[in-house]
């Protein structure tokens, strides 16, 4: 194969330090282009450009690149960002080039370890970068990310001022990698959750939506009014009625931790909770007469080593209370694993990506009822991202009542005046940190959460001996992020019947193709374990003819041929769940019984056989058919 000769590179034109970098890029409501990164910078900041409501703080920092290799990426993140594009490329979005200044970030790193500039590289030292990148282990999409990015450094050429002057992919090696994942490139290889854990996280989720979060308001969420008002009763007699309240016997003073307290091992009174508790500003319980009360208190009644709300948890869970009191202390964190458990609910039981859940605000659900009132389709709005433009457009979902249910929670959890429904919980120290007000929280943070809800279900049913916890994988408890679940949920929709047109409508998916593509890998053996399982179930249909006497005769023009089938079908209509899966064994039976029939036998990656794509021939007089893989039901007991 022959290539042109290189023409010559014309000089990239110099770029002013101060040309703001996100020139052209549309930018949020309060960000103003000339408060924007420039340049010279040595750290551009990208969350002006970041036009989503989950925010999460992107930069690009140039400062631990050596000169020039900082001006060469400068050049090119500048291009990028500017939509300066080289031929044949296509624009990226904001996160999109943080990504490949990461991967960027590494190769010059590697470049300036080797003492040689850009262009004194050669076919031998990118080969050498490609062994470096396949040495990382990094899945497919992220070792086509790597290599990407050093493309660039020559597809950009003319826009940079010191470039690569190979293109990486003439390489026989760069290009046998290419060809090696173009076969999977349009697959989706997050890998699913495991059925032993989506089962009981599930339930564990509903629970949490459906019976945990039923108790009273917090006093940790009500505000206490610092409004003077006449003749009301001072801090002192309120902690004197506090205590009157705690003298029934075998009762304590309401208490902190010892790591809430002022370092001693001993808890000691809490003053915060007392001044929730009784409506008074927090500081006044802490001085003067109130305080000796509440010292007296102490000495008379002892100090509990917590204090817990002055409601009971009304939930039951198998006839008795979830939970014995909940902690006074606890609350916060409570809230943030039923905030979770709302996630898990809405992500798995509609399909939506973490992005669009991300987006749903208060009155998002809409409800279709019938003449007398009933519920019959509950319709989800949000916005959608995915192959759309950074604004975002408006779309809906068709959901189940359990999703709506967890759509009531959230707006119960969130302040009237809050109109996201994922932002930080005003119990969140995260809320009260932010420099931000209601900002949504990113992917990293439910991934956090999830973890934290997987711990929070693993200890209790510890303590309480109960058998239904999640299960670890490999020794370890199970790490999960927000794609897996949108992944799993696409895997039980295309085992159904008619699934892949199903799964496409809900995935939003403009073509069945790329629902094919998202449900499953040909190395996780998804496909094979798909088309088996409808095999399986048309064979299972097919003997629940041949069994039923009662059954409507079949019509039409191939009704005739059909009969026949299913008549021949019913002395073989048992089958005891068992594929033969051995290719010679299977030839075999097929010669004996119908030597016209043509085998299905799996793909020696997979251990499932696959289902044939046509029909089998009609049966011959001369030869007893068998029913090959179409035809085989799933099991139908004796």
């Amino acid at each position: 194969m022959t290539h042109p000769a290189t023409e010559p590179v014309p000089e990239a034109g110099p770029v002013p330090g101060d040309a703001p970098v996100l020139t052209g890029r549309p930018l949020r409501p309060e960000a103003r282009l000339e408060q924007t990164s420039r340049f010279a910078d040595d750290i551009w900041v990208l969350d002006p450009a970041w036009l989503r409501a989950d925010r999460k703080p992107m930069t690009l920092n140039f400062t631990g690149l050596p000169q020039p290799l900082a001006t060469t990426a400068k050049h090119l993140c500048h291009a990028l960002l500017t939509e300066d594009l080289a031929a044949g490329e296509t624009p990226l979005s904001i996160d999109s080039i943080r990504t490949y200044f990461s991967c960027l970030h590494a190769f010059l790193l590697w470049v300036h370890a080797r003492g040689r500039p850009l262009a004194a590289l050669n076919g031998d030292d990118l080969d050498a970068y490609h062994h470096h990148v396949v040495g990382l282990r990094l899945c497919p999409s992220s070792t086509r990310r790597y290599r990407r990015a050093v493309r660039m450094l020559w597809a950009y050429r003319t826009r940079l001022p010191h470039h690569l002057t190979e293109d990486p992919v003439r390489r026989p090696l760069w290009q046998a990698l290419a060809r090696a994942h173009s076969s999977h490139a349009a697959e989706n290889r997050t890998d699913r959750i495991p059925e032993s854990v989506l089962g009981p996280l599930l339930i564990w989720a509903m629970r949490w939506v459906e019976d945990f979060r039923r108790r009273p308001p917090s006093p940790r969420r009500t505000r206490p009014d610092r409004r003077p008002v006449p003749r009301r009763p001072g801090p002192a007699h309120r902690a004197r009625r506090a205590a009157g309240r705690l003298s029934a016997p075998g009762t304590a003073a309401t208490g902190s931790p010892p790591r809430w307290g002022t370092g001693s091992k001993d808890p000691v009174p809490s003053p915060a909770f007392l001044a929730r508790l009784l409506g008074y500003p927090e500081d006044r319980m802490k001085k003067g007469q109130a305080r000796r009360v509440i010292a007296e208190a102490a000495r008379e009644l002892g100090v509990d080593t917590d204090c817990y709300l002055n409601q009971p948890a009304r939930s039951l869970l198998d006839g008795r209370p979830w939970a014995a009191g909940i902690s006074y202390y606890e609350t916060g964190k409570l809230e943030k694993l039923l905030h979770i458990a709302c996630w898990i609910d809405i992500a798995y039981l509609s399909g939506m990506r973490d992005s669009e859940i991300k987006h749903l605000k208060r009155g998002c659900l809409s409800l279709q009822r019938t003449p007398d009132g009933t519920v019959y389709r509950h319709r989800l709005h949000s916005l959608a991202f995915k192959g759309e433009n950074a604004h975002g457009v408006p779309a809906a979902w068709i959901v189940t009542a359990p999703v709506a249910r967890a759509i009531a929670v959230l707006e119960r959890l969130q302040p009237d005046n809050q109109s996201y429904l994922f932002t930080f919980l005003p119990s969140s120290h995260h809320h009260r940190q932010s420099p931000t007000p209601g900002a949504v929280f990113d992917s990293n943070t439910t991934n956090t959460g999830i973890t934290a809800l997987i711990g929070w279900i693993n200890a209790y049913c510890a303590r309480h001996a109960r058998p239904d916890g999640i299960p670890t994988t490999q020794g370890r408890l199970p790490h999960l992020t927000t794609r897996q679940f949108r992944r799993t949920l696409a895997w039980f929709i295309a085992r159904r019947p008619g699934g892949t047109i199903a799964g496409a409508l809900q995935c939003r998916h403009q073509r069945i193709q790329m629902f094919e593509g998202y449900a499953g890998t040909s190395t996780s053996g998804f496909r094979d374990e798909v088309e088996a399982e409808e095999a399986l179930t048309r064979g299972q249909v097919l003997a629940d003819m041949a069994a039923d006497p009662d059954r409507p005769r079949l019509t039409g023009p191939a009704g005739a041929e059909a009969e026949a089938r299913v008549t021949v079908l019913a002395q073989y209509a048992v089958f005891d769940g068992k594929v033969v899966n051995d290719e010679a064994r299977l030839r075999r039976i097929i010669a004996r019984r119908d030597p016209t029939s043509t085998p299905a036998v799996s793909s020696p990656a997979s251990t499932t056989p696959t289902a044939p794509s046509a029909a089998p021939p009609p049966p011959r007089p001369t030869s007893r058919p068998w029913p090959t893989a179409s035809h085989w039901p799933a099991a139908t007991p004796r």
